[in-house]
């Protein structure tokens, strides 16, 4: 496994976001590309298109695979990917969240919008995280994750964005600001993104601002797998105006995220 070292911690605390070359090695790269494909072949019951109704294309999520398939199951239990996120994160510990695929496929010009991902979850804490894993050639024209540096300690929660058209009243009840307009002044911020090889990955915090354009590319798929973690100070906090998860975890308001929902990761059992 690749070795997280004082200086990408560093980074990490203070962008937000670090980019890891080469942490998942050439068999786990093999290992999700095929997974993948099954998954779009066969897709899960949370699976969706979120550019239907919108824009042409396809950009294909789905989430949970872990609960149905054995090599979502390794990669979410058994890969690099817990050690990373509790080394980032400075957790003594890391149970997993959950998992989630997105995949852009060319000509797919829907954006994912700008947000955060905390607000979106029924969870609190600052030890939580996601390690998303390259499994193609990725750069801004096919994609690449755009990140705003620091600002996950700007100590502003912003109202969840819907990612598909139509989704928009999932998210009416929440009281948090609007998330300003990033586009329409991209000069007033400092935008990170990498062009990335398979097996490199992206950790960043829970609570950066981030987004992606579209795939405008006419051969270039872009395919990502993010994995979330949370640490030692993560609370299960199902208020108000978050997503509703498809399971629900054996977890009072308050508790540690550590059930079978939720399994612990690292150490390694």
């Amino acid at each position: 496994m690749i070795s997280v070292t004082d200086t990408d911690v560093a980074a990490y605390e203070r962008d937000g976001v670090v980019c890891l070359r080469g942490a998942f090695d050439a068999v786990w790269v093999g290992i999700l590309c095929e997974a993948v494909e099954r998954d779009l072949l066969k897709p899960g019951p949370h699976a969706t298109n979120f550019a239907e109704g919108s824009t042409a294309g396809k950009f294909f999520g789905d989430m949970f695979m872990w609960r149905r398939d054995n090599d979502f199951r390794l990669a979410a239990l058994a890969s690099p990917a817990g050690e990373i996120a509790a080394a980032m994160m400075r957790s003594r510990s890391a149970d997993l969240f959950y998992d989630q695929l997105f995949v852009k496929e060319p000509g797919t010009v829907h954006p994912t919008p700008w947000h955060q991902d905390q607000p979106y979850w029924p969870v609190s804490g600052w030890q939580i995280t996601s390690v998303w894993i390259a499994l193609d050639d990725i750069d801004l024209g096919n994609g690449a994750v755009e990140f705003i540096a620091g600002s996950h300690r700007w100590g502003v929660n912003y109202r969840p964005t819907p990612f598909r058209k139509g989704h928009e009243a999932k998210f009416t009840s929440s009281e948090l600001a609007q998330i300003p307009d990033i586009d329409s002044d991209r000069g007033r911020y400092d935008i990170r993104s990498w062009t990335m090889e398979p097996g490199d990955c992206l950790v960043f915090h829970s609570m950066i601002v981030h987004g992606a354009p579209g795939n405008k590319t006419p051969g270039s798929r872009r395919r990502g797998l993010s994995l979330r973690y949370t640490g030692d100070d993560a609370r299960y906090d199902p208020r108000p105006g978050t997503f509703e998860f498809p399971h629900k975890p054996d977890l009072i308001p308050g508790a540690p995220m550590t059930c079978d929902l939720f399994p612990r990761v690292w150490p390694r059992r």
